[in-house]
């Protein structure tokens, strides 16, 4: 399910990787800079965790014969 912070971290972050400043974002979401920034941020960690955990190895590494 997704919410409305979801959707708003998606969007900071985007424009972030697109050069705008936080305060930049933070003004079109209509909210301070930091709290942009955290939306932006905690988005990407959340994304990263996913395809981390989505993932499938190139090489099984086990160490067990």
């Amino acid at each position: 399910m997704s919410m409305p912070w979801d959707e708003d971290g998606g969007y900071a972050w985007e424009r972030r990787e697109a050069g705008y400043a936080w305060e930049q974002i933070g003004s079109e979401l209509g909210c301070p800079a930091h709290v942009a920034q955290n939306l932006g941020e905690r988005y990407r960690a959340d994304i990263t965790a996913e395809m981390t955990r989505n993932q499938l190895s190139l090489f099984d590494i086990s160490t067990e014969t």
